[in-house]
């Protein structure tokens, strides 16, 4: 019955989005919700449900096509070094697919296949994010619509945590608790109405990181107190998820989004800025006064040690062992041990780095590289412009900051993105952010096109 009703909504998603695509966006995020209680109650939490999404995002798609083709002109001629080397990108990645091919047999040609699909569904997106951003009101409405969705699903995850028996919450297809062992401690991870601990964690960093943008947005007053408190409630369930990396994704935008802005912040935003860094400090203080949750906090901790282990992803032991062109595309991409059955999966990877070196190898780590590095390059240019039409330096911080959280992310733990939502939603961002660098040139070319039928007017006897 409950897939029944999402695949009617998702039906009626999609024929909105051949009419008003911008809109139809929202869907996308309101599915990121839908789709795993819909999987955790269909018979035998069929994994094809997580992938429905992509047929809205196909709608999407198709009905911004003309908009895609024309930014895609503008993007190639306004960022050409950076649109040549993603190009050079998705050639290597076919070689790793062909490379797959041989790892796992002609016959699972589906598993390179949607490996190599899980890798252009976000570079797609940029590109959708850098059509549809047509002014920054357009991004503060999208982030209260995600802010009430996501703050209404994360109600799942402390049900969980207070033992509510329920078939929608807990780890998909898993029974008991899930437990992660840590030197001397157990941590019970949370996945509430998501269907993994990752995924909710990258959710609950995710509204955290808007609350905190849209709490400094006007300074300290109303609108800081509420979006303080959805700061903290988010920040809560990135607590209680687990999963370090949600705390560590929160850091690294506060940082990068403090950085970005600190020479145009305001002492209202300050003011504001020190009551939303009270708020956490106030649940992180929760966490580690009671024995009974105090596991959360020291699971939080980690040593240098263990972050250089994390960001470097097992890559130099994975290039001794497969190679320098790895095993090919597939390897190490989350949902494909749905696909070949019986046969044992070849990688290991969970960071960014070692998946990049099982999977597209030294050269396309290299083409990372320079992708990264042309990308940075031009997202710092971007965050010193000042305010212009449309588009104010504000949104440009607190966009970088949410990037630079997210390739933080990757580098941490690469198989979350494999989740198509969470792919095309950071992906969706970059392109936003790359979008504010053409605002001012795309708002006065609309108000020519609106003056000019009435200059070519006839005029009146």
């Amino acid at each position: 019955m409950a897939l029944a009703f999402y695949l009617a909504f998702l039906g009626a998603a999609s024929a909105f989005a051949l009419v008003d695509w911008r809109r139809a966006w929202f869907f996308v995020a309101l599915c990121g919700v839908l789709q795993d209680p819909v999987r955790k109650l269909s018979a035998g939490t069929p994994v094809l449900v997580s992938f429905l999404v992509v047929g809205l995002y196909a709608c999407i798609v198709f009905g911004a096509r003309h908009a895609i083709l024309a930014h895609l002109t503008d993007f190639a001629r306004r960022f050409g070094q950076l649109y040549t080397a993603i190009f050079a990108f998705i050639l290597l990645l076919v070689i790793s697919a062909f490379n797959g091919l041989f790892t796992y047999g002609f016959d699972k040609w589906k598993v390179p296949l949607v490996s190599f699909f899980t890798y252009c569904v976000p570079l797609v997106a940029v590109i959708v994010g850098y059509a549809w951003f047509q002014r920054e009101e357009m991004m503060y409405r999208f982030f209260r619509f995600y802010a009430a969705v996501t703050s209404v699903a994360l109600l799942g995850t402390v049900a969980e945590y207070a033992r509510v028996n329920s078939r929608v919450l807990g780890l998909v297809a898993y029974e008991g608790d899930y437990i992660r062992h840590l030197p001397g401690i157990q941590i019970r991870l949370l996945s509430g109405l998501y269907r993994g601990p990752d995924i909710m964690a990258w959710h609950a960093g995710m509204l955290t990181v808007i609350a905190i943008g849209m709490a400094l947005r006007k300074g300290f007053g109303r609108s800081m107190l509420l979006w303080g408190g959805v700061a903290a409630w988010g920040f809560f369930n990135c607590m209680i998820s687990g999963r370090r990396k949600a705390i560590y994704f929160v850091l690294a935008f506060t940082l990068l989004f403090v950085w970005r802005s600190v020479k145009r912040i305001g002492s209202g935003q300050i003011v504001a800025l020190l009551g939303v860094l009270l708020l956490l400090g106030g649940v992180i203080q929760h966490f580690t006064r009671a024995e009974d949750t105090s596991v959360y906090a020291k699971g939080a901790v980690a040593s240098r040690v263990e972050l250089a282990q994390r960001l470097e992803g097992g890559a130099l032991e994975t290039l001794s062992q497969y190679g320098l062109m790895g095993a090919g595309l597939g390897a190490a991409t989350q949902g494909v041990h749905h696909l070949i059955g019986d046969q044992q999966m070849v990688g290991w990877q969970e960071g960014g780095l070692g998946k990049l070196a099982i999977e597209v190898g030294l050269p396309g780590m290299l083409a990372i590289a320079l992708i990264g590095w042309i990308v940075i390059r031009l997202l710092l240019r971007l965050t010193s412009i000042d305010d212009v039409p449309g588009s104010s330096h504000f949104i440009r911080a607190m966009l970088f900051g949410m990037a630079g959280a997210n390739g933080a992310a990757f580098m941490a733990s690469a198989q979350a993105f494999s989740d198509a939502v969470l792919a095309l939603t950071a992906g969706f961002f970059v392109g936003c952010l790359f979008a504010t660098a053409a605002l001012d040139e795309r708002l006065a070319a609309e108000e020519r096109a609106k003056a000019a039928p009435q200059l070519t007017s006839p005029v009146p006897a």
